[in-house]
Order: C-alpha cells, then sequence, then structure tokens
C-alpha cells in the first residue's frame, strides 16, 4: 500500500487555503489514524484501513464513505478558520510554555470525535452482543439511557479542561495512563495530575 499515490505532503508547506484544505485535513487525519492503531487496536486500525480506501476512492461517484472519513470534515472545520497559516504556525502556548501548532490543535478536535465515537462503540457493542433471551426489556434500556446521561452531566458538572477531558474520554476508551500521555504529549505523572484533580472535584461535588 503506497501512500504516495494519493497523498501530496508538500501541501502541508503551503499556507491553508479552500485549494487545499481538505487535501491538509486527509493528511492530518491519516496520520493521526496510524500513529493511534498501537494504542487503540483493532478498533482504530478499521478506521485507518476505511479512512485509506475512502481518500483513494474519493473521486468515485459510486463511493460510499465510512464514519472514518468524519474525521477529514472535522478537520476541515477547523481548518477553515486559519486561512493564510500555515498547519505548523504555533497558535498559542500551554501553562508550560510548550507551542500548540496549528496541527496539534486540530488533532485535538479529531481526538474528540475519535473518543467520542469509541464510547458509542462500546457502549452499541454491549447490547448487539447480547442473545435474544437475554435481551433487556424496553424499561431497563430506558434505564441504561438515562444512566449515560448521567455520566455525562456530571463530567459537565466538573468543569474540565480540555486535556483533562480528552485524559477521561481515552480513559472511559480503556487507554492506559502512558497511552494517554503519549496522545496528549505529556508524561505520566501529569496524567496522573489531572485524574486526582478530576477526583478532589468530583468529591467536593458530590461527596
Amino acid at each position: 500500500m503506497s501512500n504516495n499515490r494519493i497523498f501530496n505532503f508538500s501541501v502541508l508547506d503551503e499556507e491553508i487555503s479552500p485549494d487545499n484544505v481538505i487535501a491538509i485535513s486527509e493528511i492530518v487525519a491519516f496520520s493521526q489514524t496510524r500513529f493511534l492503531i498501537g494504542y487503540m487496536g483493532n478498533r482504530m486500525q478499521k478506521i485507518y484501513v476505511d479512512l485509506y480506501s475512502d481518500i483513494k476512492n474519493k473521486h468515485n461517484i459510486n463511493n460510499i464513505f465510512s464514519d472514518g472519513y468524519d474525521l477529514v470534515h472535522e478537520g476541515v472545520a477547523f481548518l477553515c478558520e486559519h486561512y493564510g497559516e500555515h498547519i505548523h504556525d504555533v497558535i498559542g502556548y500551554n501553562k508550560k510554555g510548550k507551542a500548540i501548532t496549528l496541527r496539534t490543535a486540530c488533532i485535538k478536535r479529531m481526538m474528540k470525535l475519535i473518543n467520542r465515537g469509541t464510547r458509542d462503540y462500546y457502549r452499541n457493542k454491549c447490547v448487539d452482543s447480547l442473545t435474544p433471551e437475554d435481551e433487556p426489556i424496553i424499561e431497563m434500556r430506558e434505564e441504561f439511557e438515562q444512566d449515560y446521561s448521567t455520566v455525562d452531566n456530571v463530567i459537565e458538572n466538573l468543569n474540565l479542561t480540555e486535556n483533562m477531558r480528552t485524559a477521561l474520554e481515552c480513559r472511559m476508551a480503556g487507554l492506559s495512563y502512558p497511552e494517554i500521555g503519549r496522545i496528549l504529549g505529556r508524561v505520566q505523572s501529569t496524567v496522573y495530575e489531572y485524574f486526582t484533580k478530576m477526583r478532589a472535584r468530583y468529591v467536593a461535588i458530590y461527596g
């Protein structure tokens, strides 16, 4: 599988514009999904393969795009706000003074979509794996949906930073502290500190 046939990596050196924003977002999405295979396993590998197929066959009118191509759309929506800039431009700094580039910010937007999709995948997988004899009655299904809504409300009440929310979503998707650290670009102790703060906020609010 040769990526050179479908990607023109020189576009990453160009100013972001309506003419190249899709191509840039495709490269960022493809690179990130490939990077995440080692941390998220088969689920991410499928997204990676589907995304490659989508990009390769996007000009085929009969092609049906997979959910993986939503990452490209997410990237485009973000990068459209930065026409005239470059993907490697620094747009800010974190609390420790580390530079945040447009590429990093774009990846974080994509990660939110990936984590949200992974959580939904495992929820659906749990229900679909039930046999007809074990399938819960309607009242139980509604209770499960309410439980998920409660979790989302609790998360909102914790008033998390963007990194803390991403770390929590990654943890809920089954990633370890070291894996979360690599995704966020933080050392493991910082990730641990995020969860310590989250627990403290939870205890302060809910006892």
